[in-house]
């Protein structure tokens, strides 16, 4: 369920635990799992604020491309992943999800609505997405005793590092797995200001939700 954000691979590191290597040990030392983007969900749902916030919408920003490998190794301090979200790529208030989202995201903006509100979040006074085009998601740490996990990764936004640990569950189903979660994020924690017009009247809130549902197959590998 991106702007991003993303995060998303969290998934990875889970599978570095012994009983999940137990079932691939037929690989030369570590196990790949490749995202599946059309079967993902990444959105970040953005708040409207300000005295004259009625006038506004609310926002679900969903990624619409994503790329991603996961590479599990026996010792969970080795296993890593890598995460790419090009920002061309994110999709403003799809009907659907805005629907899932409930009353708040009830409203459907104009097609010039959604033009507006892309323009604004990939400008210079926000994602500046001409100058950084992709977000990256990288981590190789992981805590907790399951099936509720906590995840450390580093975000590069913008030609800066963001640092952050966030929740995830995971589910195993053969070959597959699939990773959800959801936590409250910031403009401020990603070093973001959010978008403002008439004085601050109508603006973007600094507080957001992230939610998302990774799922990964895993792939051969040889020596």
């Amino acid at each position: 369920m991106q702007p991003l954000v993303s995060l998303s691979c969290v998934v990875l590191l889970l599978l570095a635990s012994s009983s999940v290597w137990g079932q691939h040990n037929g690989n030369p030392g570590f196990s790949v799992y490749r995202v599946d983007a059309a079967n993902s969900d990444i959105r970040l749902l953005i708040h409207r604020a300000g005295i004259f916030s009625r006038l506004g919408h609310s926002h679900v920003i969903s990624v619409g491309k994503l790329k991603g490998m996961i590479y599990v190794y026996p010792d969970p301090g080795r296993s890593r992943f890598e995460l790419e979200i090009p920002l061309q790529g994110l999709i403003v208030d799809d009907p659907r999800l805005r629907r899932e989202e409930g009353d708040e995201f009830a409203s459907q903006p104009s097609q010039a609505d959604i033009a507006g509100t892309r323009s604004n979040m990939l400008g210079e006074r926000v994602l500046n997405a001409n100058q950084y085009p992709i977000v990256t998601l990288t981590g190789t740490g992981l805590s907790g005793d399951g099936p509720e996990f906590t995840l450390a990764l580093t975000m590069m936004l913008m030609g800066r590092a963001v640092d952050l640990r966030v929740p995830l569950a995971l589910r195993l189903d053969g070959d597959g797995l699939e990773a959800t979660g959801a936590f409250p994020l910031s403009h401020s924690n990603l070093g973001m200001r959010p978008f403002s017009t008439l004085l601050g009247a109508i603006r973007v809130a600094d507080a957001m939700d992230f939610k998302y549902r990774i799922r990964a197959q895993r792939v051969t590998v040889t020596d």
